[in-house]
């Protein structure tokens, strides 16, 4: 094959398989890029497609926290320049809202009020949770979703270490990585279609 063609092919391979997201610096400064560059890497490294619900992700240096609505939007914190382990946690969480709004089945209400019969005590306070009941009563299900996830990537010590340090949602992620909870997440994980193919 003469190596024009083969340059023209791999070309168009790269760009397929990195086609499923498109990530976009709001303000181009150097932090900015470092972050864009890094998810780049991992989204490769990870395959993270597998786990993209939204295809279009922002990199905003003035955003005061990562976000998931109305566009999944990092910002460019030190903890997120400093460590790809937090980038690649965080980045997870995000589109695991989507999950849930996507493919989550019954409405909010009922889903939220299955996780309360579970978790009948819940901390919403920040940094304890969101800030308001139903916000924390959802973060369980996303938290619970990025600790498997995660750990299915860089292993689950790690992944336990890297969420027991998070200084926010600190109930929630105790309560997630309790191995006491597991069995009733996973029930509400299989009870609201939301249980994903992790190994």
């Amino acid at each position: 094959m003469p190596s024009k063609l083969l340059s023209i092919l791999c070309l168009l391979f790269s760009c397929s398989s990195f086609s499923q997201v498109t990530i976009t610096t709001i303000h181009q400064t150097a932090n900015e890029l470092k972050i864009k560059e890094t998810l780049t890497k991992l989204y490769e490294q990870y395959e993270l497609h597998r786990w993209s619900y939204k295809s279009e992700v922002k990199v905003d240096e003035k955003a005061k926290t990562p976000r998931s609505y109305p566009t999944v939007t990092m910002n460019a914190n030190a903890e997120y320049l400093n460590s790809e382990i937090k980038l690649l946690s965080t980045f997870l969480h995000e589109q695991f809202h989507w999950h849930l709004i996507k493919n989550g089945k019954g409405t909010k209400e009922e889903f939220r009020a299955a996780i309360k019969a579970e978790f009948p005590e819940v901390q919403f306070e920040r940094p304890f949770g969101s800030g308001t009941e139903g916000g924390t009563l959802s973060h369980i299900i996303v938290c619970y979703l990025e600790y498997k996830v995660l750990s299915s990537l860089i292993g689950e010590e790690k992944a336990r270490i890297n969420l027991a340090t998070n200084e926010y949602y600190t109930w929630v992620y105790q309560t997630v990585l309790n191995t006491d909870n597991h069995k009733n997440l996973e029930g509400l994980l299989n009870k609201y279609a939301l249980a994903l193919d992790v190994k």
